[in-house]
Formats: C-alpha cells, structure tokens, sequence
C-alpha cells in the first residue's frame, strides 16, 4: 500500500509536463515586447493584469470579486507607474482591465442563472429598468459618436454589474469585503502620507505635467495627495466607507480587545480623511456615524442621546471655532502640504456655506437646471458628461458637475435619476427595518447597522459628488444594494440560491 502511495505522488502530473510548453510562447512575447517597446510593453503589462484577475474569477465568484477590490485601490499607482516604461498617452487601456472581468463575471453568471438575475429581487426588478434605461442611453445621438456613449458606460453601467454579484455572493461575504476595504484604506493611505511628506515621484510628476483631465488637483500652491487612487475625490469616499465599516465592527465587536483594534482603525482613516481635503467625504461620514450609532440605540431617547454626542464636538468647534480664510490656505508654500490641506479642510468644515467652491457648484446646477436640462428631459447620453465629448468628438465639456444625481439627469434623463434615488432609498429602508427586526446583539444586527451608515452616507454622496463613477466605491456601493435585495427576499421566505440566512452561514 505504501508503494503504491509513493508512485502516486513522484508520478509527474499532466499540468507539469505542459509546462514547459506553455512557458515557451509566453516567455517569446515577453522578449518581443521588451525589445519593441512602447505600446508593446503597455498591451504586454495589461494583458498580464488582466488574465491574474480572471482566473479568480474562474474559481468563484468571490474569489474574483477580492481580486479586482485589491487592484481597484492601485489601479491610479499602476496607471502612474506605467510611464516608467512606456510613453503618456490620453486614453489609457488601463480603465478596461476590470469591466473586461466584470463582463466576464457577469456572463458566467447569466449562464447559471439565466435571465433569472435581472428579476430575482425586488431590487432588481428597479436595477433591471435602470440598467436597461443607461444601455439605450449608449447609443443616444446627442452625446456624439458611439465612442462617446461606450466610454460613459465603463463608468456607469459597467458597475451596476456588481449589483447581481451582490444577489449571487454568499452572504458572509459582504461583511468580509467591508472589513477588506477598511484595512485596504489604511495601508493605501500610507502612500498618501508620502506625497504629503515628500511629494510626487518623477514618474507620477510626468503624469501631473501631461494630464490635462484633472484641474482639481492643485489646491492653492500645492498638489493634492493621491495616495494609491485614481483622484483624491476616490480616495476620499474609499476612506469614508471604511471608517464607516470600522467604526461599525467596533461598536458590534463580541471583546473589548477586537472593539479597541477597529476603534483604532477607524480613528486612522479619519485622519487620513482630514488630509484627503474632501469636505463632502466628511460629512458623508458624520451622517453614516450618526446613523450607525444611533440605530443601535434600544429608544427613541437612547437615538437622541447618542446624536447629540456626536454632534457636539461638532457643534462646539463650528461655533467657537475660527475657520481659516483662503489666504491663510493661500499661504502655504510647496514644503507645507500637510498645513494647507488641513486649513482646506477644516475651513470647509466649519464654514461650509462660505465656501466659494460651493456657490460655484450651485451656480453651475442653476445653469443647468433651468437651460441644458429642460431642453433634454430625457437625456443626453450615458457619456454626455464624460471627457469622451472632448476626446472624441472635439466637442465643449460640461463645466464639473459634482453631483452623480444632476450627472444622471442630463446623461440618462430625469425619470432614470429618480429611480436611481429611490434604488438607494429603498435599499436604505430596507436595511433600517431588518436592523430593527434583528434580535439584539445578533450577527444579523450587527452588519445590518454598518450596512444602514454605509448607505445613508451613499445618499448624501449622490447629491453632493459622483460615488458611483469612481473606480474603486462604484462597485462595492451596488455590491452592497444587490446584496442587501437578495437579504431582502429571505424575510419574506423567498430562499435564493446559495443564500442561507446569515445566521446559519455566520
């Protein structure tokens, strides 16, 4: 018997003997690449990215959803990183490295299920018709070209993807990837601290000195940091739901030494927050506190108690405080990023409505209410307010938007951006009423609140910014309304597949 055990295990297997083989090709066009360079080795590097994300996926469904959560945080790096080895150029493959294995993911899905995924909740029956409202939107003549209205769909559609992934993931899963993206947000955050410190490398200063899609960067005399993400406005929001997941974990942990872990985690990414200089990020974060908080209160007294201790502070420093005037911003010189991103912060803070950037903002949705929207009250195209418009079509872009909500209703219509917001309401009150049907101190109580936070901070986020464009928050934040459809369902007794109550999985 022990023979027979042992000439198991030297015999050479099938995969090893191929080895060899397969290694010749690869190892050919690595060479070529090498020599050829430019966008040789730009194709060569992306392709390389792109088949280590797809076999994930091939495993299962949450494997390959880890993988692209971990190269979404460094998909702005490894943008930056490249011009190390290959010249700049304006419309950069890079951005289709994860909708080519969302697409994939997605097609795997629909051979299993069918044409089951597009009604299988309530939810999404609503996501269903939006999606299908943002395809046509694709081929809209208004924007311009079909360039123009694909483009807008890599950062629109594509990401609604991830709400069916939520329906199909199991339900432990979304716990697990809230907890990944708050430790992915402190160690990201590091490198932020370097720009802070020391400034950009040679090869990201050959990006700022080339790119001309991102005027919001400099804030005074100084760059804004980046950290590892594609804008500060991404590294903002990923640092915001975070914090949200930490602080959440925390205020639901079993011991005292797992409360003090995550406490400490959260109080991290608020202060990386602080130098981010993202003021709607901020009070994206009070919100979401103050609602996880407060939910966990067992009366209406308990609720009020709990909101008035977190807006105290808040409260006190906005009254007695003095909020630093933009000359004081103004003030500091290229060796003092760290003084003048916290002035930036804390006078948008304290002093919210002094903001000159936000009357700008309200005079440009003015604008647009009252001349662009009304003459295109259904539209005008998924990528109408993409820099697609300029790149493609040498057409004038829309001045900046800061409003996902404003950004549907000129891009896919009013009727779409009203259902866009009541998704996410209804989302939200599902997870409010679960959290409060929930036996107290149970598992389901405990995600049910930090997914409550996470939500409500979303909503406030669609008004003021554009969450569910950015690259490494868009996917999660319909992850997270797709898993809260299929968590919907089990109440009323519908059993999905693969969807065991989350007690039983816990």
């Amino acid at each position: 018997m022990s023979s027979n055990v042992l000439t198991a295990q030297t015999a050479p297997r099938r995969p090893a003997r191929l080895w060899p083989i397969a290694m010749l090709p690869v190892s050919g066009i690595v060479a070529w690449a090498v020599n050829t360079g430019g966008e040789a080795i730009r194709w060569l590097l992306l392709g390389g990215v792109t088949w280590a994300l797809a076999i994930p996926m091939l495993v299962s469904l949450e494997a390959g959803l880890v993988g692209m959560m971990l190269f979404e945080p460094l998909r702005g790096l490894l943008r930056r990183a490249q011009y190390l080895l290959v010249p700049y150029t304006q419309s950069d493959p890079i951005h289709i490295v994860t909708p080519v294995i969302t697409i994939m993911g997605f097609a795997l899905l629909l051979q299993r299920r069918r044409l089951l995924v597009f009604v299988e909740t309530r939810l999404a029956k609503l996501v269903s018709l939006l999606g299908l409202i943002y395809f046509l939107q694709i081929f809209n003549p208004l924007q311009g070209g079909l360039a123009v209205g694909l483009s807008g769909a890599l950062f629109i559609l594509v990401p609604v993807a991830w709400f069916y992934f939520g329906q199909a993931i199991k339900p432990e899963f979304m716990p697990t990837a809230l907890r990944l993206m708050a430790v992915i947000g402190v160690i990201a955050s590091l490198y932020g601290l370097y720009h802070l410190a020391y400034g950009f490398p040679s090869f990201e200063q050959y990006w700022l000195d080339n790119t001309d899609a991102y005027q919001s960067i400099s804030l005074g005399h100084i760059k804004r940091a980046l950290a590892t993400f594609s804008s500060a406005e991404e590294w903002g929001r990923y640092l915001e739901v975070g914090a949200l997941a930490a602080f959440g974990f925390g205020a639901t942990a079993a011991n005292y030494r797992k409360r003090t872990a995550w406490f400490l985690c959260g109080a991290a990414l608020i202060g990386m927050l602080l130098l981010t200089g993202q003021r709607t990020a901020m009070f994206g974060l009070v919100l979401g506190l103050i609602v996880l908080f407060a939910i966990g209160a067992r009366s209406g007294r308990g609720a009020a108690a709990r909101v008035l201790l977190i807006l105290a502070p808040v409260l006190l420093i906005a009254l007695l405080g003095k909020a630093p005037d933009n000359d004081d911003m103004l003030s500091h010189g290229d060796d003092e990023r760290f003084q003048a991103v916290l002035s930036h912060s804390t006078r948008g803070a304290m002093r919210p409505t002094d903001e000159g950037s936000l009357q700008e903002r309200f005079n440009i949705w003015s604008e647009l209410a009252t001349e662009t929207i009304p003459h295109n009250p259904l539209g005008m195209g998924l990528g109408a307010t993409s820099l697609a418009v300029k790149r493609f079509e040498n057409g004038e872009e829309l001045p900046p938007i800061d409003s996902y909500f404003i950004s549907s209703v000129i891009t896919a219509g009013l009727p779409a951006a009203l259902l866009f917001m009541w998704i996410l309401l209804r989302a939200t009150f599902v997870s409010f009423r679960a959290c409060r049907r929930a036996d107290a101190g149970s598992a389901d109580q405990k995600i049910w609140r930090v997914v409550t936070g996470i939500m409500s901070a979303l909503i406030l986020n669609s008004l003021f910014g554009n969450t569910f464009t950015l690259y490494s928050v868009a996917p999660i934040a319909w992850l997270l309304v797709g898993w809260i459809g299929a968590r919907e369902m089990q109440t009323v007794g519908v059993a999905l597949p693969g969807h065991p109550s989350f007690e039983e999985a816990a």
